[in-house]
């Protein structure tokens, strides 16, 4: 552990402690000497509910710390009360994570298990983080991948898009799988997730760079945020919980790659918080059918047509439909084609690895993130959406 930094930096903490246990005050008292905190007023006993406020407000005190361990149930209730004013630190000497749990849900912000100066000092260093201005936001692009059919290659899409935005200058980038059902970034990468989404979600509120450095796996230059093994894992995915870790993650990254199912509520929610939104398709005539499903479910969820940048994968015009025809079927031109090199991308999946950077579909990749970057967006034309369908009914009934 460092040492804590001179006790003048701490000397603008004015702490409120609620602290029945006398040896644990006098231990805290102490170590608040050592840094240099002076003032800090002593509650030896728990206030009533609702008399803590006005004594937080009576003191000037700008940060309260409570014994959790005397009465847990009453402790509760008054870390709830001091919260909504200034920052709470929870005073535990016991090791019992469900405690913590219950303590985080009601707005604790810090736990201090051992009264002493260093323990102290690097709880309120955290919490100077946290209550300083926040820094300038990072020029940061999202990228939001989204299938238009099941198995059309979108999960492999994703994992090139992050591997080619990090050769093209994107110093950090993160991938994030986001199929909690059917997550298949860990597979294509052969990596064993510890941490996953859902933990990322669960702990959002506490969130830094220490805590964050945990969920993650590198691989390949990039961060790699999995999906749970278990797919019956619950993912407490909403939008609030989502606007919160993008917000952390824009102001840590320059590039995010967020790999979606298209079936579930979470694609609308990262796609609304996207720059770019590409819809993943094949030029077969039934996966195009369920993209343009996909499209109407996007656009019932509030995602307009115009933000999609529609990408056709394992492109083969000469048995699929050909890019003209791609485009009058779902009234948008492709952004970009990606070439059909089957055997490569089965080997790369059994080793483990991104393709090679001079394969076909590797340079398609490279070209779509170019046209990115460069803000190109294909001209779409004005031709009606089910006019291809019709025709190749009639076609092949001739």
């Amino acid at each position: 552990m460092e040492p804590p930094a001179k006790p003048s930096a701490y000397g603008s903490w004015k702490p409120l402690v609620v602290c029945p246990d006398g040896a644990l005050a006098d231990r805290l008292r102490a170590a608040c000497e050592e840094l240099g905190i002076g003032g800090a007023i002593h509650l030896a006993q728990y206030p009533r509910i609702g008399a803590l406020a006005g004594a937080l407000a009576e003191h000037q005190a700008n940060l309260c710390l409570i014994d959790v361990t005397g009465h847990a149930e009453f402790a509760l209730l008054l870390i709830g009360e001091a919260a909504a004013g200034v920052p709470v630190v929870a005073l535990n000497t016991h090791n019992d994570a469900d405690l913590i749990l219950r303590c985080l849900r009601r707005g604790a912000c810090e736990f201090l298990g051992e009264p002493d100066a260093g323990p102290l000092a690097s709880v309120l260093d955290r919490l100077r983080l946290l209550t300083s201005p926040a820094p300038p936001p990072r020029a940061c692009e999202v990228y939001c991948v989204i299938p238009g059919k099941p198995g059309c290659g979108a999960s492999t899409l994703a994992v090139h898009l992050a591997v080619e935005l990090h050769r093209a200058g994107a110093a950090r980038t993160l991938l994030v799988d986001a199929d909690v059902q059917g997550g298949a970034i860990a597979f294509l990468l052969k990596l064993k997730p510890e941490f996953h989404l859902g933990d990322a979600l669960r702990d959002r509120e506490r969130m830094d760079q220490d805590l964050w450095g945990r969920f993650t796996a590198s691989t390949n230059g990039i961060d790699a945020l999995l999906a749970p093994e278990n797919p019956s894992t619950a993912v407490g995915i909403d939008r609030t919980a989502i606007q919160q870790l993008m917000t952390f993650w824009r102001t840590y990254y320059d590039a995010i790659v967020i790999d979606t199912a298209g079936a579930q509520l979470a694609a609308a929610e990262f796609a609304r918080l996207a720059d770019h939104v590409l819809l993943v398709a094949t030029n077969e005539l039934v996966a195009l059918h369920a993209t343009r499903r996909s499209m109407e479910r996007l656009e019932h969820d509030g995602i307009e047509r115009a933000r999609l940048l529609l990408v056709v994968n394992r492109y083969t015009p000469s048995t699929g439909l050909k890019r003209d025809e791609v485009e009058t079927a779902l009234q948008l031109a492709p952004c970009a084609l990606l070439a059909n090199e089957y055997e490569l991308v089965q080997q790369a999946v059994l080793e483990g690895r991104p393709m090679a950077a001079a394969s076909r579909f590797a340079r398609g990749v490279r070209a779509l993130v170019e046209s990115l970057s460069g803000s190109a967006q294909p001209a779409r034309k004005r031709t009606s959406l089910f006019g291809l369908f019709p025709q190749r009914n009639r076609a092949n009934s001739e």
